[in-house]
């Protein structure tokens, strides 16, 4: 498995496991399976999901396109890129991505959710 250096530098906000808070894609796309996975954290870059069941072949590096992200009132729309996966793309773990906003409409909505977040220390 590669190794990356997450490049979130931006501030984190974790999000309650009691939270409605989602992260949906098929995988792999455009003919796999639909997965629907808890959302651990968020930032203005990326953000980091845990894995309800096994993800065959996902590697760091890779891409999970057509993302949908669900949290409480916002719903984004974008690509993500694999940069870490703790320890590994099976049921448990941890992954962690940077998150590409697929156009203008979703960059802003991921600005006002941050800000909400931040506006709010973080909680949710």
């Amino acid at each position: 498995m590669a190794v990356a250096v997450c490049k979130r530098s931006s501030r984190r906000f974790p999000l309650p496991e009691d939270a409605q808070a989602r992260v949906d894609f098929v995988y792999p796309y455009p003919k796999g399976h639909h997965c629907s996975m808890q959302l651990r954290d968020i930032s203005a870059s990326g953000l980091s999901f845990f894995l309800r069941h096994d993800l065959p072949g996902l590697d760091v590096g890779d891409s999970i396109d057509r993302v949908s992200v669900d949290i409480e009132g916002y719903d984004l729309r974008g690509d993500l890129l694999v940069m870490h996966l703790t320890p590994d793309a099976s049921e448990g773990s941890v992954c962690g991505a940077l998150f590409y906003p697929r156009g203008d409409r979703n960059l802003r909505a991921l600005h006002a959710l941050v800000t909400e977040l931040e506006e709010n220390e973080g909680t949710y």
